[in-house]
Formats: structure tokens, sequence, C-alpha cells
């Protein structure tokens, strides 16, 4: 009897990405409908206190940002929304897309989102990712300090190889909050300075089927 001729693999329809947060993280799109569920989330506590003042308040923050989201490009914000012993872990993660139509252009946009800060390069299976720092006092709190960690990796090709000369990638930003001065303050800042490399070091591409 004659063997049936083997069925071929579907091709991917595109490329995704898969991050592994720590647990009580949630990711959100940036629509309005992701929106509106981080709304209810942040403001549940308020509301079950009766504080109508805070409720509006918080669902105004979160419109503020996920508009300044939206104008920015970014397609996906992660952040803690279960409060860890102790109280909120001031932390959060951005997803936004950098993509030129210039062959090899993704070094040069590192550079202009890096703003004048120093960037680091690590070859990572025969590409080459961006790592950077900043540091800028908070404007609404001034005894802290918004730190942030931040890796570009350029965008495969759309059957998953490697680029040669990437035009594209996707900036992942991790921000959290340091205050200027306090007992063991450089010790919870190096270990959520550390949580930042491990999630992202999770980081990988993914076909979509």
């Amino acid at each position: 009897m004659s063997q049936s001729p083997q069925e071929a693999k579907p091709q991917p329809r595109g490329i995704g990405y898969s991050i592994v947060y720590p647990p009580g993280w949630r990711e959100f799109r940036t629509s309005a409908d992701h929106e509106a569920i981080l709304a209810k989330l942040v403001t549940a506590e308020a509301k079950a206190l009766g504080r109508a003042d805070v409720v509006l308040m918080l669902r105004q923050k979160t419109h503020e940002m996920f508009e300044n989201l939206r104008r920015r490009g970014a397609i996906g914000l992660a952040l803690p929304v279960e409060k860890a012993r102790g109280g909120a872990v001031p932390t959060s993660m951005i997803m936004t897309p950098l993509k030129s139509s210039e062959a090899g252009a993704l070094a040069g946009m590192v550079r202009r989102v890096a703003d004048g800060n120093p960037v680091e390069t690590e070859a990572v299976d025969d590409e080459t990712w961006y790592l950077w720092n900043t540091n800028e006092p908070a404007e609404e709190a001034p005894e802290y300090k918004n730190l942030s960690l931040n890796m570009v990796v350029p965008r495969p090709r759309a059957d998953g190889s490697t680029d040669p000369e990437p035009t594209a990638g996707l900036w992942l930003r991790y921000s959290y909050a340091s205050l200027e001065t306090g007992e063991n303050n450089e010790e919870f800042t190096e270990a959520l300075l550390g949580l930042g490399y491990a999630i992202m070091g999770t980081f990988k591409w993914v076909p979509i089927q």
C-alpha cells in the first residue's frame, strides 16, 4: 500500500513574542478594552471603601497613562496587579515596536530612543541586542528616582530566520522607582533591577500559526 504524502507544515502568519512574568503580574494591550480592565482592577479597593473621589482620580490617571502609551506607539504594558507582602511593587514593563523601511536602520533608531544615554550591545544567537539604563527624578515625588532598564531585540524575518540588516525590533522598557535615601534602599533597588533582568531574560520571539 502506498504511503500518503506528508502534510505540508503550515507557514507562520507572523511573529509574536513571549515573556514570562512573576506571579501577580499581568500584561495588557494598549486598547480601550484593556484600559477598562486595568481601571477596574486599580479602582476596586477604593470603590469598596466608597471613595468615589479616589475612584475618579485613579480612572483619570489610568486613562492618561494609556493615552501616553498609545501616542508613543506602545503595544503592551505589564505590571503587578496583586499587592505583594508589604505593599505594591513600583515596577512595570512597556513594549514598543521600532520599525524603519531602511535596511540596517535599527541601530540608528536605538540611538534615537536612548536619547544620549550610553548604549551597550550584546551578541545573542548571531543578533545584536541593545541595552541601556536611564535615571531621572520623579516629577510628582522629588524624593523618588525613576529608573529604567531598556532592551531592544531585533525582529526576525517572517520565517523566523535572523535578519542580518534588521529594520525592526521590539523595545522593552522595564521601569522601577527608588527612594533617593532610606534604610536598605540600595538593596531594594538592586533587587528591583535584578527582577528586570530576570523578566527580560525570558523574552523570545514565537511564530504565530
